[in-house]
């Protein structure tokens, strides 16, 4: 049998026993960005300074470096369970930073459409705010991800692979059906947001040339984080907004998004009269 000396050995061996389970998929992903760093390293030279230097070394979002180090904390304790090592090393994993969620009212939505000179930067708004979609999935979506007669939109294009940006299929409102028939009988391409009669990969400067028209000051990102803020200030459950983003945690939607629900905790505070 081999010897699992090094970090890497142990959390290898570790993958190879999930056996597909559910978070398999994002815990390799989680490896294959960690493994140069810890491959190598013995277990007993792990301590708070080796978890520090992989921060400086792996130079990403906290929140991302906290799920590759807890992937490493996690092997590590099965490995004590399973006999290879005596005692876990004590893998740190930094501070949960501070959320801030950038967003936009919706007077300032409407003010922003309006500063929308190009058709493909006001059907990619609407798109991005009434499904909460990444730029990704909305630019890369086509029309065969459209049901027009079930009013859904399947955002994982057809032959990706889920992976930790889970997206997911969501129902289309009322807002945006019409502007997607209109678009749909337009088209020249088979994707959704198209400019000038081709695909468009990106679309920075015209969303930067709408905010600067319209004084909304934004990026496109915050499209999706401003369609969480309105579902949670009209009172949708937070595992119905988890659902519609596609977080497979719901602890990331409550603990992103709760604080703007207006009964979140009401029920937990009547609780405490005398």
């Amino acid at each position: 049998m081999r010897q699992l000396r090094t970090v890497g050995d142990l959390v290898e061996a570790y993958l190879n026993t999930l056996g597909g389970e559910r978070q398999e998929a994002r815990k390799r992903e989680c490896w294959a960005a960690a493994k140069a760093y810890w491959a190598d390293i013995r277990p007993g030279l792990v301590d708070a300074q080796v978890c520090r230097d992989y921060l400086g070394w792996r130079s990403r979002a906290i929140n991302t470096m906290r799920h590759e180090l807890s992937l490493v904390r996690t092997a590590m304790n099965w490995a004590v369970a399973e006999r290879h090592l005596d005692v876990a090393p004590p893998v740190k994993l930094p501070a949960m930073p501070e959320t801030t969620v950038g967003h936009v009212s919706k007077d300032e939505f409407r003010r922003f459409l309006e500063g929308c000179a190009s058709e493909h930067i006001r059907l990619f708004s609407m798109l991005a705010v009434t499904t909460g979609g990444r730029k990704s999935a909305i630019l890369e979506a086509k029309w065969e991800q459209v049901d027009f007669s079930r009013a859904l939109l399947n955002l994982n294009s057809v032959g990706r692979r889920q992976n930790s940006k889970f997206r997911a299929t969501v129902p289309l409102n009322d807002h945006i059906l019409p502007a997607l028939r209109i678009a749909y009988g337009r088209r020249t391409t088979e994707f959704l947001i198209e400019h000038r009669g081709r695909r468009c990969k990106d679309i920075k400067k015209g969303f930067a040339a709408a905010a600067e028209r319209s004084g909304v000051q934004m990026h496109p990102h915050m499209l999706r984080h401003t369609a969480a803020v309105w579902m949670a200030e009209d009172r949708v459950p937070m595992a119905e907004i988890a659902s519609f983003l596609g977080h497979r945690d719901i602890n990331v939607t409550v603990r992103v998004y709760a604080r703007f629900h207006p009964d979140y905790l009401r029920n937990a505070a009547r609780s405490l009269s005398w």
